[in-house]
């Protein structure tokens, strides 16, 4: 048997096992035999440890004493011994040797064969990717990423009778493999109800095509103020290959030709990669050095090997606001208690400072990786994992990319969405609890429900909305009895609903029907909204008190409670004094209420200091009477050298 096996916590383990007797027991083989294995060398079938059923070991009879343990947890990390017992003479503890069983967590990295890759293009490659098989019965999964080509697995088996799962990947060598990962990963099935766990290993080909040539992406957006990286890779002559030392420096112009005197840039040796390996990757840390225009690369070594690659250039493009992210499945309809993953994707201009990605809400685990495309452009991802619930339905799962800035200007973000429709197979409905309106002005009742499964067919466009504030009621006693535009799209299970005059409602708690023209028609009467007319409350100043010192970059962020949540007319936010830009939101609570939000930016100076700054929320009423308005301020602290000298 081996002298050593790795076992994997909470899979099972195949122990290899053969054995022999003196020829005066070879009679003595038959079915009656039974094995035990202990982790003591003196032991008996009464105190043995661990007792295999014929099921779990090979055929004594042909004396294969190969045992497998579904569940490595009646194992410990010890040596074992075999016994052998039959209905007779023959009974036999084999101390002469035993198996140290180790257990391990996390499996060990397969085995890449060749583990370095260095071949002309069009050679025929075979890459081989190896993985111990503790378990017999469940070998791992490999998978290569990229595949390119035709793969075959097989379960090969080592001197000592262990096996190992193997994937041969045979493919053609091309440029376009140079510099590109390729890895292959095995998956570990576990046996005791744990999640897989998985382990990877990788090689980057280095492909040379005998003639210049050079690859990288035709278009890089940049951000103003942030680093860009270039990815790059490029290829010699064959004769200059040997050139191709330390000596050697990158250059990039926008124009053609050029050399090391009137390149526009001249990046250092931290900011390229090896171009030993012919790694022409260059970082920028200030993209306001580049200009919006295509660029060359050359390369210039203290030897014969000077060369501008004009084959293809970069079009670099400067852009503003930071490009749009991709939530994957874009779209989310699933029943309740589905296990649920949502993939966000931000593209990664600089490697060195990839967009910081966060979920609201933040409903279970997420998972960031840098993952890199064909062109070697990166991009950032998050993957958050969670149960779907009831609690979850019409409520907006939203994924922010923060992009970091190098030029000392402020951070900017970038937003993707999605309203998941989350199915009970059960009647339910949920809004806010209360709502305060403002005579006069319009309301919007936030609402999504859900119904009983053998109705989810009913919900057609035939379906109407009605509100109630007693029980029980149908469409012929409704108080108010909505119109299609009015309401939200009723086939998508939401109800939200809209008064274009809140004085059509009352002080009071209102209920919500659905009738369609078939066999779905209900009130839920599980929740109801409470409607309270207030007049409008004042606006929320944040931070607030404001003491600073002059020069530093202030945030004051007002918020107005929306009274009269209606969404087509939210309240206007105005700053006075105006200091700065200024950007309006308008957000949404847990609840699905709404609030306008305005954020002014500006730098504190000392003529700030003692001045008040304002800010007024104005309601517009719907009814014909004068707006509404309501006022929140500070008075800001600023201090400074020059007020320090006015008190002295």
């Amino acid at each position: 048997m081996p002298q050593n096996i790795n076992v994997l916590r909470g899979s099972c383990v195949t122990i290899p096992c053969s054995f022999d007797v003196e020829s005066r027991f070879e009679d003595n083989l038959d079915d009656t035999c039974k094995a035990y294995w202990s982790d003591s060398p003196l032991f008996s079938s009464r105190n043995a440890k661990l007792k295999p059923t014929k099921e779990m070991t090979g055929d004594l009879k042909k004396k294969d004493c190969t045992t497998t343990f579904n569940n490595a947890d009646f194992l410990q990390s010890t040596k074992y011994y075999f016994r052998l017992e039959c209905n007779n003479a023959l009974k036999y503890i084999f101390s002469q040797a035993g198996v140290d069983i180790s257990f391990i967590d996390v499996p060990p990295s397969p085995t890449l064969t060749p583990s370095t890759l260095e071949v002309k293009e069009g050679t025929s490659v075979s890459l081989t990717c190896s993985a111990p098989a503790p378990c017999w019965s469940h070998p791992p999964a490999l998978t290569w990423s990229p595949n390119l080509g035709q793969s075959q697995e097989t379960l090969q088996e080592n001197q000592d009778k262990t096996k190992v799962k193997t994937s041969v990947m045979n493919f053609t060598a091309s440029h376009l493999h140079h510099g590109n990962k390729i890895s292959c990963t095995a998956v570990y099935q576990k046996q005791d109800g744990s999640p897989d766990v998985t382990a990877e290993t990788s090689l980057t080909p280095d492909i040379s095509s005998g003639t210049w040539g050079i690859k990288m992406p035709q278009n890089i957006n940049v951000m103003s103020g942030t680093c860009v990286t270039i990815p790059c890779f490029f290829d010699v002559a064959s004769n200059h290959k040997i050139n191709l030392d330390d000596t050697c420096k990158a250059y990039w112009s926008d124009s053609l030709p050029f050399n090391s005197e009137n390149a526009k840039l001249k990046p250092t040796k931290d900011m390229t990669g090896d171009l030993t390996k012919k790694d022409c990757t260059t970082t920028f840390n200030n993209a306001s050095l580049l200009q919006s225009t295509k660029y060359y690369f050359r390369l210039e070594c203290d030897n014969a090997l000077k060369y501008t690659f004009s084959q293809t250039g970069v079009n670099i493009s400067s852009i503003d606001d930071p490009p749009s992210l991709t939530l994957t499945p874009s779209t989310l309809e699933v029943k309740e208690g589905t296990s649920v993953s949502l993939t966000c994707s931000a593209p990664a201009p600089c490697w060195s400072h990839p967009p910081a990605l966060t979920w609201s809400p933040n409903l279970g685990q997420s998972q960031e990786t840098l993952q890199e495309h064909q062109d070697k452009t990166k991009v950032k991802t998050s993957v958050l994992s969670f149960t779907a619930s009831h609690l979850h339905h019409g409520n907006k799962i939203s994924c922010t990319a923060v992009y970091q800035k190098q030029d000392g200007s402020p951070d900017v973000t970038a937003e993707t969405s999605l309203t998941p429709d989350i199915s009970s197979g059960t009647w339910g409905i949920k809004m806010p609890q209360n709502i305060n309106v403002m005579s006069g002005t319009c309301v919007t009742i936030p609402c999504f429900f859900d119904v009983a499964s053998n109705h989810k067919i009913n919900l057609d466009d035939t379906c109407k909305a009605y509100w109630s504030d007693s029980l029980p009621f149908n469409s012929g006693n409704a108080k108010l009895k909505p119109t299609k535009d009015m309401t939200g799209d009723l086939t998508k299970k939401d109800c939200t609903t809209t008064f274009n005059n809140a004085s059509l409602l009352q002080r009071s708690k209102y209920y919500f029907r659905l009738e369609c023209d078939n066999a779905l028609k209900y009130t839920f009467t599980q929740a109801g909204v409470d409607i309270s007319f207030i007049d409008p409350p004042s606006p929320t100043l944040i931070p607030s008190p404001l003491e600073v010192k002059e020069g530093a970059s202030v945030s004051l962020t007002c918020s107005a409670p929306a009274p009269a949540p209606c969404w087509s007319h939210p309240p206007a936010l105005t700053w006075s004094p105006n200091l700065g830009q200024s950007q309006e939101t308008l957000q949404e609570n847990q609840d699905k209420t709404k609030v306008r939000t305005s954020v002014m930016n500006f730098t504190a100076s000392h003529l700030h200091h003692g001045n008040k700054i304002s800010c007024t929320a104005v309601y517009q009423k719907q009814d014909g009477s004068p707006d509404v308005t309501a006022e929140t301020s500070l008075t800001p602290d600023i201090s400074s050298e020059f007020i320090f000298s006015l008190l002295k």
